[in-house]
């Protein structure tokens, strides 16, 4: 992502007592839309509440690009798996590709963001993260839910 027209936009981050998560900022890649407003164009690992395709609102402080607030939501939906198994991780990704869902995998090698877009039905997704976190396959954590959830 070494285009000119990519900035990074550092978001902070809050770490519980554990230290997790293992860094206080997330950079996520976004293109400038209009004056000092940008657009999410990939997963984030740790910041709630936002996805790739958001547009936000950034401002420098002399360094860097500071994440300010959310302007316009996109519909995606973010969620994060930890794969018990490192051997696995691939097997979980293509799983997930197949019901239309991208994902990147961090430099922790079990960490692997996912990304619902809103045009995918969220039924076939919500089955397959229960019925793997159910097996022990992993466990997971919404980023943020944006589908409509039916009962």
């Amino acid at each position: 992502m070494e285009d000119e027209k990519y900035k990074k936009i550092s978001f902070e981050l809050e770490q519980d007592e554990n230290g997790y998560p293992p860094d206080r900022w997330e950079n996520l890649w976004a293109y400038e839309t209009e004056q000092g407003l940008y657009c999410l164009d990939n997963i984030p690992f740790y910041v709630k509440g936002i996805s790739s395709g958001d547009v936000v609102s950034a401002e420098s402080d002399g360094e860097q690009l500071i994440f300010k607030k959310l302007v316009r939501p996109s519909p995606n939906s973010v969620v994060r798996l930890y794969v018990s198994d490192a051997g696995a991780v691939q097997a979980a990704r293509d799983s997930f590709r197949a019901l239309g869902c991208e994902s990147e995998l961090s430099n922790l090698p079990k960490l692997v963001a996912v990304e619902i877009p809103g045009n995918v039905n969220f039924g076939p997704v919500g089955n397959l993260l229960a019925e793997g976190a159910e097996s022990g396959r992993w466990e997971y954590q919404e980023g943020v839910l944006r589908h409509q959830l039916t009962a």
